[in-house]
């Protein structure tokens, strides 16, 4: 049985990872700068080990890989887009002095495999292709996206010096129960996590701009089959993955299927940042790479993910 450390493990990501990992009979160790379950994981008692500590701290890494003796490494966790802008030194710290410190602990103490989540922003903001390869360049236009380009290069130089087995993939934006609910970019997953708790939304992004969606539960998937495959299957080490692309005016009239009652109501910022915000999620990724090497695919197309989402909220699950 395989054993995993999860960094981030009490985010949106690290929960929906863990549920995957143990339907799949697997260990989990969740490690998390507090160590307890969110309320919407509640399902995980007793069922994950929780430890306490910091990606950004050495002694704390080391500490939860040797004590634990895992085999893999998923690492989520992260300082995102808005606190990095804050400090570009805290995101700093976190984003890559916090992957250096995984993969070194990873490579001193021969854990078999890193698994990195990754980020479509490393690819731009307001001047990103409409349609992004795995080999489109790289061109980060914020603190975050320079943090998470700086972060897969290393794992990168760490495969090729070191040998060691690290993965990851590139993700545009994540939905599900539970993510943070901000004003530029929390509209994606607000309109339909606060009508299914039977709460009114406000939408402040341009309804007709279209976004790139992938659902959490495809996100976990995801990350565990690309862990699984067979190195040899491999012909990179980071991958980009999409789900599906629609608008909040196609999210809208997808939920309305699922909720009539939905009460929803468009209040556009016209604000230059959210212009900027709306813009760099209007591109596709191309998962070619994804399909053919670990049989990437999306489970949860538009409808299907409102659907799935709505029966996440109402059974209070979530990070």
């Amino acid at each position: 049985m395989t054993r995993n450390l999860i960094t981030g493990g009490t985010g949106l990501v690290g929960i929906y990872l863990a549920r995957q990992l143990l339907a799949d009979a697997e260990e989990v160790v969740l490690l998390a700068r507090r160590a307890e379950l969110p309320l919407g994981a509640a399902d995980l008692v007793g069922r994950v080990t929780l430890a306490e500590g910091d990606v950004g701290e050495w002694v704390h890494v080391v500490e939860a890989v040797r004590r634990y003796r895992v085999d893999c490494i998923y690492h989520a966790a992260a300082v995102l887009s808005t606190p990095c802008e804050a400090s570009a030194a805290a995101g700093f710290r976190t984003n890559v002095g916090g992957t250096l410190n995984i993969l070194e602990a990873a490579r001193l103490l021969e854990v078999s495999r890193v698994i990195f989540v990754g980020s479509g922003t490393t690819y731009g903001l307001a001047n990103i292709p409409r349609h992004v390869t795995d080999d489109t360049p790289h061109r980060p236009e914020n603190m975050y996206g320079t943090t998470k380009l700086c972060a897969e290069m290393l794992g990168v130089q760490y495969h090729r010096q070191y040998g060691l087995d690290f993965r990851g993939v590139r993700y545009a934006m994540i939905v599900g129960p539970g993510r943070r609910i901000t004003h530029n970019f929390g509209d994606w997953s607000g309109i339909i996590e606060r009508p299914a708790q039977g709460q009114p939304y406000i939408v402040h992004s341009d309804p007709e701009s279209p976004c790139a969606y992938i659902y959490v539960k495809d996100v976990a998937r995801s990350l565990v089959d690309l862990g699984r495959a067979e190195d040899s299957r491999l012909r990179r080490r980071m991958y980009n993955v999409h789900g599906f692309a629609a608008s909040l005016r196609e999210v809208t009239d997808a939920l309305r299927r699922q909720l009539p009652d939905a009460r929803i109501t468009f209040e556009r910022d016209h604000s230059e940042p959210m212009r900027v915000a709306n813009r760099s999620l209007r591109y596709e990724m191309d998962c070619t790479s994804a399909a053919e090497d670990f049989g990437c695919a999306t489970r949860y197309p538009l409808d299907a993910m409102v659907a799935d989402f709505i029966t996440e909220v109402r059974a209070a699950r979530g990070p």
